[in-house]
């Protein structure tokens, strides 16, 4: 027994020196480290402190180093800020980021009391207590840090932000901390108590493209930091851990809840009663409710926004390649695909449809999404994301919503078939009433729409009605992996997302008006599936490439190119009379050369209509973002989603020249030669 327990106290007692040796291990190197660069440190704190206190002064702001990875807000790029502009294809201006000289309280005494005092209850309660370091916050943090072997707790103090802020990266590193640490000291050392709140607030973000407290003051509220009151600091200072999860345009029940958390630590400490905080929230959101506001059209400020929802795709794909600080002030310059006149139409004719369809509409408006690409390298042309973008209509449905795509999914059957072999399109197929037996006992009955039925049709008569029985029995004759892998690589969505069974011939796969037109796209490209891209190259202030797109992977093959045109002919047969889009031909007045299909699902929850020119593929689809929600009778593709396509397709060729599709191939039959092309009998 007293051998196992000198065995357990000898391996525990190794373990806490291994333990303790990584410790000092890492005190050593981030001691190391600061000392290494003590002076340069110093330096920066002071030149940081003189640019806040002496605007005139502005050259002192802080130089980028090799060791360091300060942040732009602090760097040279703050002094000569400038506007980073976003072109479109033809290098017009569509949008260009707001930037203004850097708005700063220039001296602890301009900060109300209060708003100190919620800064130190939100994140700092010790902050007048300590020097710097709250050694047991840190000491657990570390500990849990290295038994995890890596960072997953914080224990922070201002100072210690204020030195992450300043003179580190934002990643977190084991070392970090502790180099964090000296720097902490060091400005505790330096500065008193209040011109360290004075630092931090002047250097903290509080979304919106606003940096430091007073800039976002007269964001938020239009006045000075001076002026606040006791909610609206604490609102502030709430957004400081996360702007985009706090921030009270885009989430404001985030934001009160936030609110209400800083004033309760600050009654905790002492600053205020916490009988008042119910009556001061109060307040404070009824009168902000009430405060009329212009309709934002952009997440970040912008002093020209021509595309909103083009703008915030840029936004976010920019983001994952720079900072925040660098695409507001950094000067880049966006070369992207969007072509502006193609987006200020594809804009104006979603709106207008979308009104129509909501007028008397309150609880539950529909809403809608266009895309248009460049089949030949996939370059998205013009994008829509939905009724209109602002803060509480932030989808962009275009991309980010994938809804049943209902019959839209049937030239991808009807074109596994004719790449087969074992189909043409003037072949025949009984038109009727199908049933299935499944497991249980069981029995599924797919319909046609208006549960009609044809009886001997030809496929190129059965797709422009969009005959579900015709696709179901196409789709059950060819293999089912055939079909899936065509969907597949077509429109970039994986394999595993498609049903197995014959209800993929009724479109019971969720795609985005992105990934439907890019699938598309591959009729008129050849058979090939190009992948989408909106932005061809990025260049700093001093002209210098930090990023190109314009070299383009290989488009993935999908059909050979006589399947496309005979698709493409087929499709054809949905514009002409008797087709399912053949009411939006007469009602647009359209007579442009294009190929399309429309989808519609269940109860009219989705309307889609996704076509091609030679030149141009594009899906528009009308809904409600409650799925559960129906259109209402008559909400079909080819009524609501076909006439604002044709529409935009009519802008899009204005002031450009159209053209035919190539000559389907010719097919030889039993009775002679013959082309496949054809038209669709009236009914």
């Amino acid at each position: 027994m007293m051998r196992v327990f000198k065995a357990v106290f000898l391996a525990g007692a190794a373990g806490c020196g291994a333990l303790a040796l990584l410790v000092a291990a890492f005190f050593a190197h981030g001691w190391w480290t600061y000392r290494k660069n003590e002076r340069a440190i110093v330096e920066r704190m002071d030149r940081y402190y003189l640019s806040l206190t002496a605007p005139a002064r502005q050259d002192y702001l802080l130089d980028d180093d090799e060791v360091f990875e300060v942040p732009y807000m602090a760097s040279k790029l703050a002094v000569a800020a400038q506007p980073t502009m976003i072109y479109d294809i033809n290098d017009r201006l569509m949008g260009e980021f707001s930037t203004r000289p850097g708005a700063f309280v220039g001296s602890p005494d301009d900060l109300p009391l209060f708003l100190k005092k919620a800064l130190v209850a939100s994140e700092d309660g010790t902050f007048y207590r300590h020097h710097g370091f709250n050694w047991r916050a840190t000491a657990r943090a570390l500990l849990v840090d290295i038994r995890h072997m890596r960072a997953v707790q914080g224990g922070s103090t201002i100072t210690q932000q204020l030195a992450k802020m300043m003179f580190t990266t934002r990643k977190k590193t084991f070392g970090r901390k502790v180099f964090e640490l000296f720097c902490a000291l060091k400005l505790e050392q330096k500065f008193t108590k209040d011109q360290i709140l004075l630092m931090y607030l002047n250097f903290a973000y509080f979304g919106h493209g606003c940096f430091g407290v007073e800039e976002a003051s007269r964001y938020y509220f239009g006045k000075s930091a001076r002026e606040l009151t006791i909610p609206e600091a604490a609102l502030l200072v709430g957004i400081i851990p996360n702007p985009n999860k706090y921030g009270p345009l885009a989430h404001p029940e985030m934001a009160q809840a936030r609110q209400r958390t800083v004033l309760s630590r600050m009654a905790k400490l002492g600053f205020i009663p916490a009988s008042e905080i119910p009556q001061i929230c109060a307040d404070f959101w009824r009168q902000w409710n009430a405060r009329p506001r212009d309709r934002e059209v952009s997440f970040w400020r912008m002093k020209i926004n021509e595309a909103p929802y083009p703008i915030e795709y840029l936004r976010r794909l920019l983001l994952a390649g720079f900072s925040k600080e660098k695409i507001l002030k950094g000067g880049l310059k966006i070369h992207t695909t969007f072509d502006l006149d193609a987006q200020k139409a594809a804009q104006s004719i979603m709106s207008r449809a979308l009104r129509e369809q909501n007028v008397g509409e309150s609880t539950a408006p529909v809403e809608g999404s266009m895309i248009a690409l460049r089949p030949s390298d996939g370059a998205i042309l013009a994008m829509v994301g939905g009724s209109g973008f602002d803060f509480q209509n932030q989808l962009i449905r275009a991309v980010d919503s994938r809804r049943l795509i209902g019959s839209a999914v049937k030239p991808f059957i009807y074109g596994v078939a004719f790449e087969s072999g074992r189909y043409k399109p003037d072949d025949t197929i009984l038109d009727q009433p199908l049933h299935f037996k499944l497991p249980g006992g069981r029995t599924w009955s797919p319909r046609n729409f208006h549960n009609k039925y044809h009886g001997e049709v030809t496929l190129r008569y059965a797709l422009a009605d969009s005959m579900n029985s015709v696709a179901i029995q196409i789709l059950q004759s060819l293999d089912m992996g055939d079909v899936i892998r065509a969907l597949s690589n077509a429109s970039g969505v994986p394999q595993a997302q498609f049903p197995r069974n014959l209800s993929l011939a009724l479109g019971t796969v969720d795609l985005s008006a992105l990934d439907l037109a890019r699938a598309y796209s591959v009729f008129v490209d050849d058979g090939r599936s190009a992948e989408p891209y909106a932005i061809r190259y990025v260049e700093d202030r001093e002209g210098k490439i930090l990023m190109d797109n314009r070299a383009r992977p290989q488009p993935v093959p999908v059909f050979q190119p006589g399947t496309c045109a005979l698709v493409i002919d087929v499709m054809k047969g949905v514009l002409r009379e008797g087709g399912t889009a053949h009411y939006a031909v007469e009602k647009t007045g359209f007579n442009i050369p294009a190929a399309g299909k429309t989808g519609t699902t269940n109860d009219y929850r989705d309307a889609w209509f996704a076509g091609v020119t030679p030149d141009l593929a594009a899906a528009v689809w009308m809904g409600h973002d409650d799925m559960r929600i129906p259109l209402g009778a008559g909400g079909v593709g080819g009524a609501l989603s076909a006439p604002a396509w044709m529409e935009f397709v009519k802008a899009y060729y204005r002031d450009r020249p159209t053209r035919d599709f190539p000559s389907p191939p010719v097919i030889v039959t039993s009775s002679g030669t013959v082309t496949s092309s054809g038209t669709v009998s009236a009914r």
